[in-house]
């Protein structure tokens, strides 16, 4: 079951372009969407919540298209963005009985509760909380929706460690309920290592990888050697130099050889080289 299918979806800037986009979030999973600066996922964030039209495609959500049901499919989807996308001067006490007014279905005793956990006054302006401290909010707001399916754009970027954790500690804790999706769009993979099943990488509008992250990262080993040799050269994957040597990819699971050091790669290291070598 999918809580999302994305069939050839296009959106056309002119200078930019998602182009042909196919890609399905599994149920019951979280899904890590990762790709440079400009690569199109928040692009794509903002078409799969109806911020912004495409030119062609289709998206079902939890099997139902927006037409069929507009105001199910609403209810079932919620997204927290990089920056939040409402007005900072109001204090959460108040602010919070206009969301309610919004979303009737909205969990009033798991919200006192997540701000009692992270210590999060009710009659402090949002706007004076600290930026680890907005994202907290936004997400518990997100959370007490109740949503199915949960989309998170760059939600810890910013932040110190222990915030991270925190905000890592509530993704988790969502997804305890085996019904509830996470799409979750991140420049620190780090994050991803943690909590993600799948890995989507984008560059350029597209979609270039697609993968179960333990399935990702047991296809490769990170390489690290003094020189590159006749050996090592032809199965070398985003080769990069340094004052140490040499790194890379590849794919030749049983790499070995003398000076060399070989290890199963993390999301970021794969992240990064496989960049370099599509440059």
């Amino acid at each position: 079951m999918y809580a999302l299918q994305i069939n050839n979806l296009v959106v056309d800037f002119g200078k930019f372009r998602l182009d042909g986009i196919n890609l399905d979030i599994k149920k019951g999973c979280i899904t890590g969407l990762i790709g440079r600066n400009g690569a199109g996922k928040s692009t794509l964030i903002k078409t799969i919540m109806r911020q912004q039209d495409a030119q062609s495609g289709s998206i079902t959500y939890n099997g139902k298209r927006l037409s069929e049901d507009e105001e199910n499919v609403f209810k079932s989807i919620v997204c927290v963005y990089d920056t939040p996308d409402f007005t900072l001067r109001v204090k959460p006490k108040s602010f919070v009985k206009l969301y309610k007014s919004v979303y009737p279905d909205f969990d009033t005793e798991k919200y006192n509760s997540l701000m009692a956990k992270f210590s999060l006054p009710h009659d402090m302006r949002i706007g004076k909380y600290s930026f680890g401290m907005q994202k907290k909010y936004c997400i518990i707001l997100a959370l007490c929706r109740n949503a199915d399916i949960l989309i998170l754009d760059e939600p810890t970027a910013g932040i110190d460690p222990f915030d991270r954790n925190e905000i890592i500690s509530l993704v988790q804790e969502y997804m305890l309920d085996e019904n509830k999706t996470v799409l979750f769009s991140t420049h620190i993979t780090e994050d991803l290592d943690k909590i993600a099943d799948y890995i989507v990488m984008m560059d350029d509008g597209k979609i270039t990888l697609d993968e179960p992250k333990d399935v990702l990262c047991e296809k490769y080993r990170l390489v690290q050697c003094g020189e590159m040799t006749p050996e090592t050269e032809p199965y070398a994957i985003g080769v990069k130099k340094s004052m140490f040597g040499y790194t890379f990819l590849t794919k030749k699971i049983d790499i070995s050889g003398e000076g060399i050091t070989v290890k199963v790669p993390t999301v970021e290291e794969i992240f990064v080289h496989l960049l370099d070598a599509r440059r």
